[in-house]
């Protein structure tokens, strides 16, 4: 941990080593030139939109790409990047890159303490996402960068897991005001800050992957038989097995709604490291039984069409979303996936589309009921983080939010009639 954070503070001081890492990041993949054509286009597709609005890239509070940036200059030189960006944007994502670096060197060593301490204590962690993802299906770890750890733990550990956790100085917090109102929580989250530290940690424990108004079906307990045992920073961890880890990172693009480049690119890592082992009549079988047929169907076929990773026509075939589904998102929502996946403006459209993705036409009706009359503790997350009502005031909102939701669909359509005079 100290020699992490001493790492830290010399390539803070020295910018320069920061262009090091870069270079030392690069890798000859073979599929390096395809990458670089389609992160090209990508993003000349992001910027075009903003260019014409007289505007630049805000990677302050721009979705799409700042997570990806390890990844574009790990492939782009700045000299391609300053063509294709210009010399301003360019220097923010070099910059940019550097604080990402910094942040992950710091959190591996908090990283590796965790998993320690947990070892230690013999409370089983599975990791997820970033710190799974960075040192399993990347090329170099650095490429994924992550800010917080997240992490499965039995339902009988989780008492455990708190306590250890406060004993090594993390503070239990709580995201949404409305978690009370969840009857089935799954999720818990905690910080640690010291005093001698510009940054902090954040750790989601889950006993389960978190609920949401996406209705799918996850078998825990087959993950934890299925798990795989992982060496990460030099000590032991579970990991879910890839098909489930497919399936949940697909999932989880789309319950937030396609916003980040990256968890695209993560299905093209992953893809490419373990489709050859991948039994794809087993994935189709998982993702119909978790009703993710249709979700995974569209982001196997943008890992296919904007990365150019080899996926089977057959699945293609078997995981075909049914008519209304289709119409829906490619006629409507998304006609063009490859700007609606980068461009700010489109967001709206992709929050249409992840909830149009379902399985069958009848399932389309419950989502549109959902809409309408979601679940209490959605409702709370939604409205009463920001009320100073009682929580046990929450069906309050069941009145006013059916309007807002007509209101906003009102608003959508005029401002695309709009756009298209």
């Amino acid at each position: 941990m100290v020699q992490n954070y001493g790492t830290l503070l010399a390539v803070q001081e020295q910018p320069e080593d920061g262009e090091k890492l870069i270079k030392e990041s690069s890798i000859s993949e073979d599929y390096t030139e395809r990458d670089k054509q389609a992160l090209t286009r990508l993003l000349k597709l992001g910027l075009a939109d903003l260019l014409a609005q007289g505007k630049t890239l805000n990677l302050d509070v721009n979705e799409e790409f700042p997570r990806l940036i390890p990844i574009i200059c790990t492939y782009f030189s700045r000299e391609e990047l300053t063509q294709l960006l210009g010399k301003k944007t360019t220097g923010k994502f070099f910059e940019m890159y550097r604080t990402e670096a910094l942040q992950n060197l710091f959190l591996e060593g908090e990283l590796q303490n965790v998993l320690r301490t947990f070892n230690e204590a013999n409370i089983p962690l599975m990791l997820f996402k970033g710190p799974t993802l960075a040192h399993t299906v990347y090329p170099k770890p650095q490429m994924r960068t992550y800010h917080d750890i997240d992490a499965l733990v039995h339902p009988w550990d989780i008492t455990r897991a708190h306590e250890l956790l406060l004993s090594m100085g993390y503070t239990f917090y709580e995201e949404f005001r409305g978690n009370a109102l969840d009857k089935n929580r799954t999720g818990y989250n905690y910080t640690l800050k010291r005093p001698d530290s510009w940054l902090e940690v954040l750790i989601e424990l889950h006993t389960a992957p978190h609920t949401g108004e996406i209705a799918t079906v996850f078998d825990v307990d087959a993950m934890w038989q299925k798990a795989q045992s992982i060496t990460v920073l030099g000590e032991r961890a579970l990991t879910m097995d890839p098909l489930d880890h497919l399936l949940y990172l697909c999932w989880h693009y789309r319950f937030h709604s396609f916003s980040r480049l990256i968890w695209l690119y993560d299905l093209v890592a992953m893809l490419r490291s373990f489709s050859a082992e991948f039994d794809w009549h087993m994935l189709v079988q998982a993702a119909r039984h978790q009703r993710l047929a249709t979700t995974l169907y569209y982001c196997l076929l943008w890992c296919r069409d904007l990365f150019g990773v080899a996926i089977p026509k057959h699945v293609f075939v078997q995981l075909q979303p049914p008519l209304a589904t289709r119409l829906i998102v490619e006629r409507i929502t998304m006609p063009n996936p490859d700007k609606a996946l980068v461009a700010a403006d489109w967001q709206p459209r992709r929050i249409l589309a992840h909830r149009a993705m379902v399985d069958s036409t009848a399932a389309l009706l419950a989502v549109a009921a959902r809409a309408f009359f979601p679940a209490p503790a959605i409702l709370g997350k939604r409205y009463m983080d920001c009320s100073h009502l009682p929580l046990q005031l929450y069906f309050l909102c069941y009145f006013v939010h059916p309007w807002i939701t007509v209101a906003k669909g009102f608003r959508y359509l005029l401002e695309r009639r709009k756009k298209k005079k």
